[in-house]
């Protein structure tokens, strides 16, 4: 590999990713990859990107302190880019909007809020627009290079379907992952640090995925480090002890890995094997009806709008009884419990999906209209395989991410990197 680390690139980085920095001084280079090079000023723009998702408050010491790694994943996209114009693949405009909108939902942002936030930090929207290009270009790459070098036979489908027999019973986890590789002993010290400033701003709320988008080396950044549902012989020996460890929304200690430093984030788990039937669960429900008057009744939807609005704030069958009563409503208790695949097909609906002590929308009944409320719900699971289907998709994507971990390696190998003083 024809790359090149110098001594004082820290040094340098420490220097000029100040807030005093100089005109004269953003304008050096920061770095050589290949023919191309990264400015101080882009590198610049790219850190305070990096502070701003990651809800870490900026200061000289946070830029020095995460410049390296934000260098490092430049680098990575620079290079995914090059690769990209070799296979003559470009994305449009709408495409790098699409893709803004996807990062809006999963932050639960209103749609064109995520580029007026960052000009608000003083970012230009070109360098978010950079970096989610280069991770969706890198999607598109992998998707056309690796795709036609995954081949899946029946026989493997059939073991490993042999396989997930075995498994049934087991846990299964539905993870993510923050990346920070070492590649050399004098990184270390710099991604572990980095590491446990992540740790910290996810403590206070930072979102894990906007983490995983700025800092991650992985080919899961550009989705937020979202890794699928997992077993545990799917996972390193590093990382399965400690994920498992986990509860539903929380996130690991800093993991030394073989290859550098790693947060994992637990976002569900689940039986292998195992899936609820709907159809199957047993509810006990309790009811009112509001009789309609014979003579000069309002408009039907009106009415309905009255329970809606007098049953909204009901919070239990009790107080559900209780207001029924005081209504008047000649029909008014418990249902019993029973299994929901035996329910009328009206009421069927209603609950199927109805939260606990929630009153169900009005329905129109013959003797009134009917609101119902879920008293308790004990779910029926059952064990299912999974389709041949399901399974080629799941090999298909577990051999893909480690193509397209083993493909941007290569790329680095064999790169000229020179980190310039």
């Amino acid at each position: 590999m024809l790359a090149r680390f110098t001594a004082c690139a820290c040094l340098m980085l420490g220097l000029v990713l100040t807030q005093s920095a100089s005109a004269q001084e953003v304008d050096r280079i920061a770095a050589v990859v290949n023919d191309e090079i990264i400015t101080l000023q882009e590198l610049n723009g790219r850190v305070l990107m990096a502070l701003a998702f990651s809800a870490i408050p900026d200061s000289p010491d946070a830029r020095r302190r995460v410049a390296p790694q934000v260098l490092r994943k430049v680098i990575d996209e620079r290079l995914q880019m090059q690769e990209a114009n070799r296979l003559k693949i470009v994305l449009s405009a709408a495409e790098i909007d699409q893709g803004i909108g996807m990062i809006e939902q999963q932050n639960r942002m209103p749609k064109g809020a995520l580029l007026g936030s960052l000009a608000r930090s003083g970012i230009d929207a070109q360098t978010a627009r950079d970096q989610i290009r280069a991770d969706l270009t890198w999607l598109r790459v992998s998707g056309r290079v690796l795709q036609p070098q995954v081949k899946i036979g029946e026989e493997e489908i059939t073991d490993r379907l042999d396989t997930v027999k075995e498994r049934q019973g087991r846990p299964e986890f539905l993870a993510a992952e923050i990346v920070l590789p070492v590649d050399n002993p004098s990184q270390e010290d710099d991604a572990r640090k980095l590491g446990e400033r992540l740790i910290e701003q996810l403590k206070t709320g930072a979102p894990f995925a906007a983490l995983a988008r700025q800092f991650s080396r992985a080919p899961t950044a550009g989705n937020g480090g979202s890794m699928g549902w997992l077993s545990e012989i799917a996972l390193d020996e590093d990382l399965a002890g400690p994920l498992s460890q986990l509860s539903k929304g929380q996130t690991s200690p800093l993991i030394r890995t073989s290859s550098g430093f790693a947060i994992m984030m637990l976002i569900d788990s689940r039986i292998a094997g195992q899936v609820a039937n709907p159809e199957d669960a047993q509810v006990t429900l309790s009811q009112m009806v509001l009789p309609v008057p014979p003579r000069d009744a309002p408009p039907k939807p009106e009415l309905m709008a009255r329970a809606r609005q007098l049953t909204a704030s009901v919070r239990s069958c009790p107080a559900l009884e209780d207001l029924g009563r005081s209504l008047g409503s000649p029909v008014v208790g418990s249902l019993g419990t029973k299994r929901i695949g035996e329910l009328d097909a009206n009421l069927r609906r209603a609950v199927t999906n109805l939260p606990v002590n929630r009153a169900s929308e009005p329905m129109d009944g013959t003797a009134g209209i009917q609101v119902v409320m879920v008293c308790s719900r004990q779910e029926s699971t059952q064990i299912t395989l999974p389709s041949r289907e399901q399974v080629r998709r799941t090999i298909e994507d577990e051999r893909l991410d480690m193509l397209a971990r083993r493909y941007i390696r290569n790329l680095r190998r064999s790169a000229f990197i020179d980190i310039r003083s």
